[in-house]
């Protein structure tokens, strides 16, 4: 990354990084397309992943602000890649969004950052911990059959786009096994079924590892 290093250096890493993100979300805003969002998204990481090292090398910027950049990018990430999926659903005619410039608004689907990303101290090396729900009551499902089996395909794409090995790379390794009963349970369930899990049969740590816990990407009011 020549170009992108010589603007680092010239600019320093607080006005690269305002660029980088203005420049993902406007090759993004309006995307469908899965293959493009993975290339742009990796490229993207790439970049995050020289400016913020070498920000932290340089002494400019302390742990904190490093961690806090990292999960902040993470968080775009997510929504930017929740956002693509809600489009192109709402192309395929498998649902309708209440607002389409802002797919993610009243979708009712949910993504929770859990431990190190919820509490915005991810680092380097860090998978990023999700609990993926649906709030069936705002959903607007359009689909044949099942509306748990649509977001559970769902939720499929949206961890390949992240952590599938391209020639680009990966962006981030996902865990979902944080979500209630993970061997038992499929990767995206309805708000009610969790509840129902945590006020009956969840153990105290499910519980408590909700301190941590922010909604980052989907429907962040629900959420």
């Amino acid at each position: 990354e020549p170009a992108f290093f010589c603007d680092l250096v010239a600019t320093g890493p607080e006005t690269t990084a305002s660029q980088l993100r203005n420049w993902l979300h406007k090759e993004t805003v309006a995307l469908t397309d899965e293959a493009t969002l993975k290339h742009l998204l990796r490229v993207a990481k790439r970049r995050a992943a020289l400016l913020v090292g070498l920000a932290d090398i340089a002494g400019l910027w302390p742990t904190e602000e490093v961690m806090r950049v990292l999960s902040d990018f993470a968080d775009m990430t997510l929504r930017l890649t929740v956002d693509v999926l809600l489009r192109g659903a709402a192309k395929d005619g498998k649902l309708a969004l209440a607002e389409p410039t802002n797919p993610s608004l009243n979708s009712g689907f949910i993504v929770l950052a859990m431990g190190k990303l919820g509490a915005h101290e991810l680092n380097y090396s860090s998978d990023v911990d999700l609990i993926v729900l649906y709030e069936a009551k705002h959903v607007h499902f359009l689909g044949d059959g099942n509306m748990q089996r649509f977001f559970e395909r769902f939720t499929r794409s949206f961890v390949a786009i992240l952590e599938e090995r391209t020639k680009d790379g990966y962006v981030f390794r996902t865990d979902l096994r944080l979500r209630p009963d993970p061997g038992a349970t499929p990767i995206a369930l309805s708000v009610a079924a969790a509840e129902t899990y945590y006020e009956s049969t969840g153990q105290n740590w499910e519980r408590a590892a909700f301190i941590k816990a922010r909604p980052v990407a989907g429907d962040i009011e629900a959420g």
